[in-house]
């Protein structure tokens, strides 16, 4: 079993988002009714308290981030961004205060936010001790290509979007919540990842650029990457991405985490490996689960009894000094009563060799012994695997 459960992970990311829309809802409908604020933000006139609907913001054509249009030292409130677009467009020291963007496009040379928030933490309500809004801003079936530099993005959610060639720089992206969407070209520099959720998200290419650490906890979410094309390419991909998350997990000291995208990355990079290289993944997965599934060698030893012990039926046994040999025309006149007897004496002789300790009334015949000695082998090293696997668990 692993260590993540992903389907429990699935439920309480769409639980948090079903309860933070809701709260989103009602801060904002507050805020708009009564303009609560506190004295900290002055709410720009120009921007806040509206609903834009397919309008651009920005500079036409396609500019160097040098020569993009700013807008500085805004505070957003409350505002609805439907349908618009931005482009070659720097918002710089802007607070976003619980702002909505839906069906919009950021394009041509792109959007910077910088030294941004996207987040206010402070309740107004009273008494306001030890109480927080966590009020957070909404990305609705948008389109994104922006770099994010030392942003607060806490809480935020991006809906069924497309992230492409996007950066996070620097950024607080704690608690976050992605889904439904699609990352392509996403670059991760020194981010706080805490409890952050990716959900039924499509990850094409993801990099984390680091010059200290991107933070990750036990609470951070990655949700398993659906599978659309089929093709070597994809899977090469997904399986880079499964490594990335797994060497970052590692980074934070979070073993179990890194040991389930591990085998997620090693299960996807089986499907682009030639023959022989793809059967010895095979054998690697069932015995063990690459390292990470103790239980799957219990099941192939298991199995390996089994078949062993129907193996020594047609190779001969003796039992009580007569020797047994099942064929074609032997086994038509058995009952079934005495072919699970003689069975039941072949799986102990099949334990016994597969444990080393040898067996009592069942002896193989000289044939047979080949088979023997080549199940004591099998059995000598899965119980290593089984052993070296668990403990190695439970060291984590």
């Amino acid at each position: 079993m692993g260590y993540i459960n992903f389907e429990e992970e699935i439920y309480v990311a769409k639980n948090q988002l079903h309860k933070r829309n809701i709260n989103n809802k009602n801060l904002f409908d507050s805020i708009l009714r009564h303009k609560n604020l506190p004295e900290t933000y002055s709410p720009c006139k120009q921007y806040s308290f509206k609903t834009f609907n397919d309008e651009t913001f920005g500079k036409q054509g396609i500019l160097d981030e040098e020569n993009f249009s700013t807008i500085e030292n805004k505070d957003i409130i409350c505002t609805k961004f439907i349908g618009c677009t931005f482009k070659n467009l720097n918002f710089k020291e802007c607070r976003f205060v619980g702002c909505i963007f839906e069906n919009c496009k950021f394009e041509d040379g792109g959007v910077k936010f910088e030294n941004c928030s996207f987040f206010k933490e402070e309740s107004d309500g009273k008494p306001s001790l030890n109480k927080y809004d966590n009020f957070s801003s909404h990305f609705i079936n948008c389109d994104v290509y922006a770099k994010f530099l030392n942003c607060i993005l806490s809480f935020s959610i991006f809906e069924k979007c497309n992230l492409k060639t996007t950066n996070f720089e620097q950024s607080a992206m704690d608690n976050i919540i992605i889904i439904d969407s699609d990352l392509d070209m996403i670059i991760f520099s020194d981010c706080d990842l805490g409890s952050a959720k990716i959900v039924s998200t499509y990850i094409k290419d993801l990099e984390f650029r680091d010059k200290f650490q991107t933070k990750l906890d036990e609470k951070s979410f990655f949700d398993k990457i659906p599978i659309r094309l089929k093709t070597r390419e994809e899977y090469e991909g997904i399986y880079m991405t499964y490594k990335t998350l797994a060497d970052k997990f590692k980074e934070n000291s979070l073993n179990n985490n890194f040991g389930e995208y591990y085998y997620l990355g090693k299960s996807t990079q089986r499907k682009t490996l030639k023959t022989i290289p793809k059967i010895g993944s095979y054998l690697y997965w069932i015995t063990c689960g690459y390292g990470e599934r103790p239980e799957f060698a219990v099941y192939s030893s298991l199995v390996i009894i089994v078949i062993f012990a129907i193996l020594y039926l047609f190779l001969g046994v003796e039992i009580d000094d007569k020797t047994i040999i099942y064929n074609m025309s032997t086994i038509k006149n058995l009952s079934i009563s005495k072919v699970l007897k003689d069975l039941n004496e072949t799986l102990s002789l099949s334990i016994g060799s597969f444990g080393g300790v040898g067996t009592i009334n069942c002896k193989p015949t000289e044939i047979s012994y080949i088979l023997t000695n080549l199940e004591v082998l099998i059995g000598v090293v899965m119980m290593g695997l089984g052993i070296g696997t668990l403990t190695r668990k439970v060291v984590r």
